[in-house]
């Protein structure tokens, strides 16, 4: 028997009303993968071979609280007081009926499950008992290849049936510094010649990028999916710029690689993924002001800041505020609305971009000197 790790101590109590309610919990994938590696977690994936809505109900009976169903799985999502947070899913098996598809999906054994996993050091188990965790179930050799610090997929067909696998193999290789092992090496690189990272929906491309970007460290991660091709899947001009190293957030880290792009691409690239609207807003914001090297008339969010601070370093101190000359400016120095008002508002959101003022009164003087060089307005 081995002790549960320090922060999963919570997870006993869960257990003992398990054999309360003759349920065997099985704690799975990820979990089981980084505790392996010493490496701490507070997402816990739990898989029991029945179903997880009645076990779910039973905790809350237990202990109140909140718990909540999604997806077509059935997987139950629980919220501990202390944080932890458990998602619970009954054992199943997939097949699929084509490429990139959702999967159809029965219940199953354990053992069945842990088969239909991505990778080796994925398919692992061990059961969750009052006492700590029991034998390590391991039919795919998980752990001699954490040993070797080696990725193998299991399926021959697996990145075919499902290409998301592959933005999350070079998560995994990313993150924890493992190397492709040589067949699944030529496995990805036949998937990626036969265009299947292409067949998923953007939805399923925003899903992954999201996740890619969401690491805590994404520069190894980003740098294998280029060299393997799938983030051609994104746009084929997408990059992970040096710059984004600067900020922590997804959708501030897609904002900079969005700058990085060529004109328009960045646009094209952020239309095609299906954002949260205000998220979207934001990164569409920033990408302007950063290609036409000027202020923006309205305040920008915290997101389009944080994205144009880390894709223009040495920014002046006024660059993320809106542009502040007035209307009531441009009538006190004669200049009648129209054409005349949006080009000298336009020069003067370039000329606050580059430091030339960096209030109000620094904006006036800035029009009254332009004007003594240029023609009266109007004129």
């Amino acid at each position: 028997m081995k002790a549960v790790p320090e922060g999963w101590a919570a997870l006993l109590p869960i257990a003992e009303l398990a054999k309360r309610e003759g349920v065997e919990l099985f704690v799975v994938g990820g979990s089981v993968r980084d505790g392996l590696l010493n490496r701490s977690t507070r997402d816990i994936d739990l898989v029991l071979e029945s179903d997880p809505v009645a076990f779910a109900r039973a905790c809350e009976r237990k202990w109140g609280g909140q718990w909540e169903s999604f997806g077509r799985f059935g997987t139950v999502r629980m919220r501990l007081n202390d944080g932890l947070r458990l998602d619970l899913a009954r054992a199943r098996t997939e097949q699929y009926r084509s490429p990139a598809e959702l999967p159809i999906v029965r219940p199953a054994s354990i053992i069945e499950d842990l088969a239909r996993r991505d990778f080796s050091v994925n398919a692992m188990a061990a059961l969750l008992t009052p006492k700590g965790l029991g034998e390590l179930l391991d039919p795919h050799g998980g752990e001699a290849d954490l040993k070797a610090r080696r990725l193998r997929v299991l399926h021959a067909r697996s990145f075919q049936d499902d290409p998301t696998r592959l933005f999350r193999a070079a998560r995994y290789a990313g993150r924890l510094g493992l190397r492709l092992e040589a067949g699944t090496r030529r496995l990805v690189d036949e998937a990626v010649a036969g265009r299947y990272p292409a067949r998923l929906s953007r939805e399923r491309v925003r899903q992954e990028l999201v996740r890619l970007l969401e690491e805590k460290d994404p520069a190894a991660a980003m740098r294998l999916a280029r060299n393997w091709g799938i983030l051609a899947a994104v746009h084929p001009d997408f990059r992970w710029p040096s710059a984004a190293r600067r900020v922590s957030g997804a959708m501030e880290r897609l904002g900079v690689a969005a700058t990085a792009m060529p004109r328009g691409k960045g646009e094209e690239m952020l239309a095609s993924l299906p954002l949260e609207k205000a998220a979207a807003r934001q990164l569409r914001a920033a990408l302007e002001v950063c290609q036409e090297r000027a202020c923006a008339r309205a305040p920008l969010g915290e997101i389009s800041r944080a994205v144009l601070t880390a894709a223009v370093p040495g920014l002046a101190p006024a660059a993320l505020s809106p542009v502040l000359l007035r209307a009531a400016d441009l009538r006190a120095a004669g200049c009648a609305p129209g054409k005349d008002f949006s080009r000298w508002i336009a020069a003067a959101a370039r000329a606050q971009w580059r430091g030339e003022f960096e209030d109000a009164d620094g904006a006036r003087n800035w029009l009254r000197r332009r004007l003594g060089r240029a023609p009266a307005c109007g004129g």
